[in-house]
């Protein structure tokens, strides 16, 4: 089992990035900043890089450019393998293209991924509303192949805990972006 979680906290077990060539293949959701609470959320496919957040949207952006900051900010990242079978590019670039920056709207950085899930996994994804929840759906589907890490901090296992966030949580950081 790859994800666990009780009332305050979830986990994932993870291994260390040997190389950033895995995630040039494959689908895999990213935890950038886990050391802030909530962590960015983003997806890789095939090694492009989607993103949405209140400064710019990345729309297949290569995975170089978002790894460049990554290595240079030392930044605490898991990244998650998904179970892939198709080519998400066309479903994952129409939604990426609807959408519009973070502000005061409802939307968050995991609503694109909500979506994509949704279109493409289950309906049952529509109903989440944080990464934790999303992770834990994935989990009881079988979706979560593995979890790697880059940067981890206070890690001493194959283990990291991260604490669960409310949505006022999110909204106060998007609103710190803002300004």
């Amino acid at each position: 089992m790859s994800f666990s979680e009780d009332a305050k906290s979830f986990s994932l077990e993870i291994n260390p990035l040997k190389s950033e060539e895995q995630l040039s293949s494959g689908l895999w959701l990213v935890l950038a900043g886990i050391n802030e609470t909530p962590p960015h959320i983003a997806i890789v496919n095939e090694g492009k890089y989607y993103s949405l957040s209140t400064r710019k949207i990345d729309n297949g952006s290569p995975l170089e450019r978002f790894m460049n900051t990554i290595n240079r900010k030392s930044i605490p990242t898991v990244f998650v393998h998904i179970e892939s079978t198709s080519n998400y590019e066309p479903l994952l670039q129409s939604i990426y293209t609807d959408i519009q920056l973070l502000g005061n709207n409802e939307d968050t950085c995991l609503s694109p991924i909500k979506d994509f899930f949704t279109i493409y996994f289950s309906p049952e994804f529509s109903k989440v509303n944080y990464i934790f929840e999303l992770l834990a759906l994935a989990e009881r589907k079988s979706l979560i192949k593995e979890c790697i890490t880059l940067f981890p901090e206070n890690t001493s296992s194959n283990n990291i805990t991260l604490p669960k966030y409310t949505m006022a949580q999110i909204r106060n950081r998007i609103n710190v972006h803002l300004t």
